[in-house]
């Protein structure tokens, strides 16, 4: 009989008991399965990797090893993503103990890590919304236990521009979770270093919207736009986050919004009494009839029971 003293441990020693599928370990007092599918785990990105290269407090002394075993720590290797991590929300919460914390695994899997490129990893752009939406979505235990300043966000995702692109027409450049958020140093927006912080946010965006302020200065009257001198309002103060439509109108600003109420001939003006009413038949046929009432009338605010009601001036035809 050959001694595993006397060789270095090799996958083969491991599966000698882990291909059993009724294989179970122990830990914190309840049981659980330790059967390894050799066919997926070869699949894997890490496939050539021997069994203790993650799982490095393996005595090979000492077989069979304590059900115990430390927490693989992917860190070991990938250092910039660990560090990352460590940094993040999600990092500094697993430190902490909090139970609903993603760890590497919970994103990348465990013996089942495929690469970013292939369509059935879980990182994959097109399955990232579906990935992050298993705790960011309503009724989640991270959603009703946890402070998330956000609301049915993998919903509103699905229904933006950049949803649609990615999950109705198969555009994998379309941005998802991670190309705002970041993948490994998840910050809040209040953290200057976040990528979706206030001063970075531009930045953020201009990794796909190229030369968009440029594009907003020929367009948009910078009077009606600064509330700072020389500071431009940040993206997500007209494109609300994760609700993101090819324009900002179509939410709350779109013209059949204004209509319901200044359809009607007998609305008037409560100053002066003069009339609101908006002939739809005149409308049609005017040459202003492709531009949204918002754009001409300002300072609209979609959030407002009656989105009109801050518009304080006469529309400015220059």
């Amino acid at each position: 009989c050959i001694s595993f003293s006397s060789l270095a441990q090799s996958n083969d020693d491991c599966l000698m008991c882990h291909q059993d599928k009724d294989l179970t370990g122990t830990k914190n007092g309840k049981n659980y399965s330790v059967f390894v599918n050799t066919t997926i785990l070869k699949k894997s990105i890490h496939g050539d990797l021997d069994c203790v290269s993650c799982h490095s407090d393996v005595d090979p002394n000492d077989l069979p090893h304590n059900d115990e075993l430390k927490a693989v720590k992917c860190g070991s290797c990938h250092s910039d993503e660990g560090k990352l991590y460590d940094e993040c929300l999600h990092g500094k919460a697993s430190a902490k103990g909090d139970k609903l914390a993603p760890t590497c695994s919970s994103c990348h899997g465990t013996h089942n890590i495929l690469a970013a490129k292939d369509t059935k990893s879980p990182i994959y752009p097109s399955n990232v919304p579906y990935l992050c939406g298993k705790c960011h979505k309503e009724g989640s235990p991270v959603q009703l236990q946890r402070n998330i300043p956000q609301d049915r966000i993998l919903e509103n995702y699905t229904e933006s521009i950049h949803g649609e692109g990615l999950l109705k027409k198969g555009l994998v450049v379309s941005a998802t979770c991670v190309s705002c958020h970041s993948a490994h140093r998840i910050l809040p927006h209040t953290d200057s270093r976040s990528t979706i912080s206030r001063n970075n946010i531009a930045n953020t965006c201009a990794k796909c919207h190229v030369n968009i302020e440029n594009v907003h200065q020929k367009i948009i009257r910078g009077e009606l736009w600064e509330k700072e001198a020389n500071k431009l309002p940040a993206c997500v103060d007209c494109h609300q986050p994760h609700q993101i439509r090819k324009v900002f109108y179509d939410q709350g600003f779109a013209n059949q919004e204004c209509l319901k109420c200044h359809s009607n001939p007998g609305i008037i003006s409560s100053e002066d009494g003069h009339s609101l009413f908006v002939d739809v038949k005149k409308l049609e046929g005017s040459a202003h009839y492709k531009i949204n009432c918002s754009q001409c009338h300002t300072f609209n605010n979609p959030f407002k029971n009656r989105p009109c009601e801050n518009i304080v001036q006469n529309v400015d035809c220059a």
